[in-house]
């Protein structure tokens, strides 16, 4: 059975609390919340005891992740097709009620490893591992299972001897165990990565190359030959600092006896140039016997005399680079004054770097943020094969993405992540490559259309847009949906429906920024019009715009599922739209046909009936009768009132008129009278 994203639907029905401390997923595992099992413990993500309904011998367990650190759920759904025995398998996952935390979580079912970790911890000591098992336990297997990682573009990120399992089958050799449940790179210990990715802050390393993974090959090697991890006692800034003075090969080795026979393969796979390192390939080719000459590395060139700077010399380009890094305030003086330039010139004489600061220094113009800007440029120029370092920031290319996604409550890391991406820096520290990996083009193209959408500000736009389009599949963080975990659009409205039955009429809106974001970023239709509408002054119109998005994407995602508790909530938020019609019959039959409808679960037929513009024109039409009607009987009334309050004064002129008539025709009478009798 294949499984698909939406699988993981964030319904009431996935988890329901069977008492007893068990959390029923989907209706086929049970979790117990009160046996944890600590041994598969995948930090952040906890391991608890899970038992299949129909096969209750089937050794699984659960992983309840971190939503704030949330899993990977794209790789979940490719690992979930890969039957490899080397493989640890992904069953099923969720996203179900967890009652210890007091929130909606995700939870992720896997077949639990018979055999035992290599380490059970990171800092044990553990007897050295014969060369010959190493070749045939852990080498050869993991060779195949990483290929198969690899073909369905899957990088572990997680290689470790705390990770991996040594199967009670020998002909197994080694299970490779997760690397889902937390951001890629996000866990993994500094001696594990590349100098680019362990000098870069964790949650900026990104999901990777293969190469990262091969590097990690090879300090695993170097692990189980010695019978503990390299530079266990160091920290991570003595591990880089190290690694920059030395090469992470010598580095690394430098208290271990490695034979010629591994010395080879060694050389490759911790090489610092990635573009050097040795593949899966290379790697086979050297299993099958064929010996091959891995480059020797070439280490920064030394000056002849040190670069003094915050109180330590400095003998090369990227350990100075390093240092500004960590000392930022006091890295523009020497760039400026020129000190930089006459060390480079001078001590240094490599005409690359020379070339590389002096273009580094056309962005020097006035004002602090221009000079952030300088400062990173240079120390790029400096150093090419680090991270991009801003201030407190120190990415990779691909993994600026996830820095903003997973500091995003941060405001401060959000402008750092803005500042970067205005500055040109990823361009930049492109352009000083040697070799640029071709996988990093379409990050860049990305993150050149992201500026546009930074700078405009409407809803469905910003910063918020941004972060989703660069992270795909990072759920909604809206704090609308505080406790829950929305890990995709699919989840959004049973999302709304679960809230809606919970909070009632708490529930005072549907949007905000970061639910525009998310679906103007994962809903194929458009919503741009609803979008500016739901900002209109007008209650009404605002109103109608919410819940139209919300039916669009019932009728486009669930057209078979019915949401009885957001329907009654959307009538309760279409007030302003029902007080727009005048008659208050029209009124009382509209807010009745409405309540009545809102129990089949359908928001479409709502707007039908609120949005009829027909209707609406009806009722206007009606009103404005009323208006004239109206008016006409206020007139009538005022001039009756008028004359009846000016009662005399009708009467004597009405009085003086008909007195004057009369005795014109008293006059008229006469006159005649007076003809005839002359004319007689």
């Amino acid at each position: 059975m294949a499984l698909k994203i939406q699988g993981g639907e964030a319904t009431p029905a996935d988890s329901a609390n069977g008492g007893g401390g068990i959390v029923t997923v989907k209706g086929r595992y049970d979790i117990d919340t009160s046996v944890p099992m600590p041994q598969f413990d995948a930090a952040p993500a906890v391991a608890y005891r899970a038992v299949a309904r129909r096969d209750s011998r089937r050794s699984i367990y659960a992983l309840i992740c971190d939503p704030k650190m949330p899993p990977r759920l794209d790789a979940i759904s490719m690992i979930h097709r890969i039957d490899h025995r080397n493989v640890q398998k992904v069953v099923d996952w969720a996203v179900v009620d967890w009652p210890p935390e007091g929130r909606r979580c995700p939870v992720i079912i896997v077949e639990q490893p018979l055999g035992q970790k290599y380490f059970n911890s990171l800092q044990d000591d553990n007897k050295p591992i014969h060369e010959e098992q190493v070749m045939r336990c852990f080498i050869q297997p993991m060779v195949t299972a990483l290929r198969e990682l690899h073909a369905v573009g899957i990088i572990h990120r997680g290689i470790r001897p705390d990770n991996i399992y040594l199967a009670d089958d020998p002909e197994t050799g080694t299970i490779i165990s997760e690397c889902f449940s937390a951001p890629a790179g996000m866990t993994q210990p500094t001696v594990f990565e590349t100098l680019r990715d362990g000098a870069s802050t964790p949650a900026g390393r990104g999901e990777g190359f293969a190469t990262n993974d091969m590097y990690a090959f090879g300090v695993m090697i170097v692990s189980l030959l010695t019978g503990k991890v390299p530079c266990r006692d160091l920290t991570d800034e003595e591990i880089i600092r190290q690694k920059v003075a030395m090469g992470s090969y010598a580095m690394l080795t430098q208290q271990a006896r490695i034979s010629l026979t591994l010395m080879e393969p060694l050389r490759g796979l911790l090489n610092d140039d990635d573009m050097e390192r040795w593949t899966l390939e290379d790697v086979s080719l050297w299993i099958s016997g064929r010996r091959l000459s891995p480059k020797q590395q070439v280490m920064p060139t030394k000056a002849s005399r040190g670069f003094h700077f915050c109180d330590e010399d400095y003998l090369t380009a990227r350990e100075l680079a390093h240092a500004m890094f960590h000392n930022w305030a006091q890295a523009a003086k020497p760039i400026k004054d020129g000190s930089l330039d006459g060390w480079l010139r001078r001590s240094l004489s490599e005409e690359s770097r020379v070339e590389a600061v002096n273009q580094a220094k056309l962005a020097l113009t006035d004002g602090s943020d221009n000079e952030d800007r300088l400062i990173a440029r240079v120390i790029t120029a400096l150093d090419p094969q680090g991270p991009i370092r801003y201030k407190g920031l120190a990415c990779t290319v691909d993994g600026i993405s996830s820095f903003l996604a997973l500091h995003y409550e941060d405001q401060e890391a959000r402008q750092l992540f803005a500042q970067v991406i205005n500055a040109g820096l990823p361009h930049f520290w492109c352009e000083q490559q040697t070799k640029t990996h071709s996988a990093l083009l379409p990050f860049l193209t990305r993150l050149d259309r992201m500026r546009a959408t930074m700078a405009r500000h409407g809803l469905g736009n910003g910063i918020e847009r941004v972060m989703y389009e660069l992270n795909p599949s990072t759920p909604c963080r809206s704090q609308i949906f505080e406790r829950d975990f929305v890990a995709t659009i699919d989840h959004f409205l049973p999302a709304m429906e679960l809230l809606a039955t919970e909070q009632g009429e708490e529930v005072q809106r549907f949007l905000d920024r970061d639910v525009a974001a998310f679906i103007s970023t994962h809903f194929k239709r458009g919503i741009g019009n609803e979008l500016r509408d739901y900002e209109d002054d007008d209650l009404a119109i605002s109103a109608i715009a919410q819940v139209r998005i919300l039916a669009n994407l019932q009728e486009s995602l669930a057209r078979k599922e019915t949401f009885p508790a957001l329907c009654a909530r959307s009538v309760d938020l279409l007030q302003p739209a029902i007080e727009r019609f005048y008659s208050r019959k029209t009124r009382k039959r509209i807010s009745e046909q409405l309540q009545g409808l809102a129990k089949q679960g359908r928001l479409e037929p709502l707007l039908q009936i609120l949005d009829n513009r027909r209707e609406l024109e009806i009722d206007q039409n009606g009103f404005r009768r009323s208006c004239v009607s109206y008016a006409r009987s206020i007139r009538e009334t005022i001039k009756l009132k008028r004359d009846m309050k000016n009662q005399k004064k009708i009467a004597s002129d009405q009085g003086g008129m008909l007195s004057t008539g009369v005795a014109s025709i008293v006059a008229m009478i006469g006159f005649m009278a007076y003809v005839v009798v002359s004319l007689v």
